[in-house]
């Protein structure tokens, strides 16, 4: 018996011992983040640093998957990352994430171990970055051939469990990213032909309307149908040129909810250039440069935001907080209370100058953002520095890096931003992105 109990607790010290020195993560509140083209993960104290993706071509993209166990990311092609173009990449200056390249597209567990590559690469065929369904089970990317007119671009949606292609099913061509429903079964796009629906396989094409909406293809940021997050009968967003309109010098569009009935409300006017719904699915941000508006759907109530333009817009997910993350400024906003206040600068003073809204063209290749600055528990967020070194007039000691902020429920902040990392580190992310409330990059 003694021998007995003896074998069971050098098996349990084995065990033990494996455990603690496994790689990676099991928990659900790790950061990610690219470094010198790998992918790594992070406790937010700054402890348990992982190389989740050490060797292979550069990384130069991630997402996060919904249940935040598992990361989608793009790799490029290994014998593009060998020449010029692929050593010295041109990126966004705020999301930091460069545009379709000649790439692979893999999944990886938190805790590292074998990728599963969803799509082999090609030096002729260019991908997005992938977006996840809200099932955490099907990804979407864009391709398009490295010779081939822009706009001949196509959409697939690849499992993502399923290695080199398998599994794999092209949509039917859109003017716009297609977008998920809230449901996980459904995409939707627009064409000439009409805004339609589709099946996550491309099957079962149904057209909600028989023309194409009026106007398009508008420029490439507001070529957009969203459906609306969290409802059981979601209504849809999209932007149309207003027939009442004339000899304007900027492109003016009008904002438009359509109802599970097919009933149309107009929102606004404006010379829009972004548009995007919040997480609850009961507001909608969208600007026209520097100022950024929230319209809430059920009181048709609104309120305008003065920001840096071009700021990248991140959502707390229970929508009451809204972070606007722009080159010169990180700005929060309590949206009930209707405040804000700067946080980051990149000068004591915090002031940017203002500059005019620039729309991109109709062919330009937009991609959503891959992640949120959030933590899932909407009290926690991230930002990187990239040269704002000031936080509320005062310079941070630890200097540049990534840091995490705490607020309470009334968006009041908790302390000082705890440093987590101080290396050349690009695209954190705490959390999953919904692409519907995303603006597009």
């Amino acid at each position: 018996m003694k021998r007995q109990h003896l074998i069971l607790l050098l098996l349990l010290l084995l065990l033990a011992s494996l455990i603690s020195c496994s790689p990676g993560h099991v928990g659900s509140n790790e950061i990610a983040f690219l470094r010198d083209g790998h992918l790594w993960t992070i406790d937010p104290d700054g402890a348990n640093a992982f190389e989740v993706v050490s060797d292979g071509p550069p990384v130069v993209g991630y997402g996060w998957s919904p249940n935040h166990q598992i990361l989608v990311y793009r790799s490029l092609d290994d014998g593009f990352a060998k020449t010029s173009e692929g050593k010295h990449l041109g990126s966004n200056p705020v999301t930091q994430l460069p545009g379709d390249l000649p790439s692979t597209l893999n999944t990886i567990g938190i805790d590292g171990g074998t990728p599963i590559p969803i799509i082999s690469s090609s030096p002729d065929v260019e991908r997005s970055n992938a977006w996840w369904n809200a099932s955490g089970n099907r990804l979407l990317y864009r391709e398009e051939s490295a010779t081939t007119n822009p706009r001949a671009v196509t959409w697939w949606v690849s499992q993502s469990d399923q290695p080199e292609g398998i599994a794999r099913k092209l949509l039917p061509s859109s003017f716009s990213i297609p977008s998920f429903d809230s449901s996980s079964s459904l995409a939707i796009g627009n064409t000439e032909q009409g805004v339609f629906t589709t099946t996550l396989s491309g099957t079962n094409l149904h057209y909600l309307q028989s023309s194409a909406l009026a106007g398009h293809p508008l420029p490439a940021s507001l070529e957009r149908v969203l459906w609306q997050p969290a409802h059981q009968h979601p209504a849809l967003l999209f932007a149309v040129a207003p027939s009442n309109v004339f000899g304007s010098t900027s492109t003016t569009v009008q904002l438009v909810l359509r109802d599970a009935n097919g009933h149309l409300t107009p929102i606004t006017t404006c010379t829009c250039t972004q548009f995007a719904w919040s997480p609850d699915g009961n507001a909608v941000l969208y600007t026209t440069g520097a100022s950024y508006l929230v319209f809430h759907v059920t009181t048709h109530s609104s309120f305008t935001i003065s920001a840096e333009e071009g700021a990248v817009p991140y959502w707390s997910p229970d929508s009451q907080f809204l972070l606007l993350d722009g080159l010169h400024t990180l700005l929060l906003v309590q949206i009930k209370k209707q405040e804000q206040q700067v946080l980051l600068a990149d000068t004591p003073s915090g002031e940017t100058k203002a500059m005019s809204p620039k729309l991109p063209g109709v062919n330009e290749l937009l991609q959503s953002v891959s992640n949120s600055l959030w933590a899932a528990d909407s009290r926690h967020f991230l930002f990187l520095t990239r040269g704002r070194l000031f936080w509320q007039g005062q310079r941070l000691s630890a200097g540049k890096g990534l840091y995490t902020v705490t607020i309470d429920s009334s968006g009041k902040l908790q302390g000082t931003p705890s440093v987590v990392d101080t290396g050349d580190d690009s695209q954190a992310g705490w959390t999953y992105e919904d692409p519907n409330t995303s603006f597009l990059f």
